[in-house]
């Protein structure tokens, strides 16, 4: 397998860039994922890493070799499509076999000109199949297979031949939610049995958070973050990434800033009903500053206590069997002018829209961005709480 380091890669189609400066290292074995947004730039992405796509500027390595001007078959790389883009007219075996087949050099191409060849490609795919439980299927053409053995037939194609790099382009978006998690499961095990570089693009940030060993966040063409799941779930570097990794999404609540400590920070929220002493450095901030508060739905609970709380109505409430989600008037001027504030709790809650309910949440559950979006440092790591006061 092999490594891929991406320095200042723009993409640009006329006036128009789409990738500005692009700075990713993947290491050999890794599996990344981008994820973000329709049109935030990852599909470009992994087409300029494919070679579908030219560089308009920056460079791009694989194992250590510039490949700005090699061709997808010279970069050693396989792709999967979100298409499955198989040949009807051929077999499972046929559709696994054929990239194999190609070419008149190297010891895999030819499979009309020899014996040794022929058994070489024959123990790949039997292989593969064998381990994507496609055995049984390789006489079938593709009309005659479901969504996920197609796609497992993909998958196979790319495994036979043993690429640097795999290359997954939103594989399992045509899939049900049922099969999407099978197939996801089948692609984390052969990710432990290959030990493979993958990178893999998907707008389903469950599929990212469940599958990479490193996220990249894109947004508007930029790197948005870049860290392993649990870094961006519990400590997003900015209000998008915070907002974008999670479901449902975090929380927010407009703040001002009403007194500034070495270590901490008053706000009062724009309702007017809370005051609350949260503990992060406060950089920049200047007292009657504007900051926005974010609090994961599970990380919210009925009741109040000696922690961050505040009282609300109920507007609507889906009821899921494991859990509840219990989405309540913001305490905005206009509650649903954006998204109103959700709270995950169990299913057994007896909640009902309209009631009012206390909520409440540790503050070290808290996050503070400042007007730019950007996170403000929390000053701890430990589960210490600060009573909040009201206004």
């Amino acid at each position: 397998m092999a490594d891929i380091k991406l320095s200042g890669i723009r993409k640009s189609y006329g006036s128009s860039e789409v990738l500005h400066g692009i700075d990713i290292d993947v290491k050999d074995g890794e599996f990344v994922v981008f994820v973000g947004p329709s049109g935030c730039g990852k599909s470009t992405l992994l087409r300029l890493i494919a070679g579908l796509e030219t560089i308009s500027d920056g460079e791009l390595q694989i194992a250590g070799q510039k490949v700005n001007d090699l061709t997808p078959s010279q970069r050693k790389i396989a792709m999967v499509f979100q298409s499955y883009a198989l040949y009807p007219h051929m077999t499972v075996y046929q559709n696994m076999a054929f990239g194999l087949t190609l070419g008149k050099k190297g010891p895999l191409g030819g499979l009309l000109g020899g014996g040794e060849n022929k058994k070489m490609i024959e123990e790949k795919v039997h292989k593969a199949a064998a381990s994507l439980k496609l055995e049984p299927l390789l006489k079938r053409y593709p009309r005659e297979l479901s969504g996920g053995q197609r796609q497992r037939v993909a998958i196979g194609r790319a495994i036979v031949r043993d690429p640097n790099v795999f290359l997954f382009d939103e594989p399992l978006s045509n899939l049900d939610a049922a099969l999407r998690v099978n197939t996801r499961l089948e692609i984390a095990r052969l990710h432990q049995e290959l030990e493979a570089t993958i990178i893999y693009v998907t707008h389903d940030q469950v599929e990212a958070m469940t599958l990479a060993d490193k996220i990249v966040v894109l947004n508007d063409g930029y790197v948005a973050q870049c860290g392993t799941p649990l870094e961006l779930y519990h400590q997003p570097a900015n209000k998008f990434v915070a907002g974008f990794i999670g479901s449902p999404s975090m929380n927010f609540l407009e703040a001002t800033v009403t007194d500034i400590g070495p270590e901490d920070i008053e706000v009062v929220l724009s309702s007017g009903k809370v005051k609350v002493r949260l503990p992060v450095l406060p950089g920049d901030l200047a007292l009657d500053a504007r900051v926005s508060i974010g609090i994961r739905p599970e990380h919210l609970q009925e009741g109040s206590g000696e922690v961050f709380r505040m009282s609300s109505r109920v507007k609507v409430v889906e009821q899921l069997g494991e859990a509840s989600y219990l989405y309540l008037e913001n305490g905005e001027d206009d509650p649903f002018c954006n998204e109103p504030f959700c709270v995950k709790t169990n299913g057994h809650s007896s909640i009902r829209t309209g009631d009012s309910v206390d909520i409440c949440a540790a503050l070290s559950a808290v996050h503070v961005f400042n007007a730019s979006g950007i996170a403000l440092t929390r000053t701890t790591t430990d589960s210490r709480y600060i009573a909040p006061r009201r206004a």
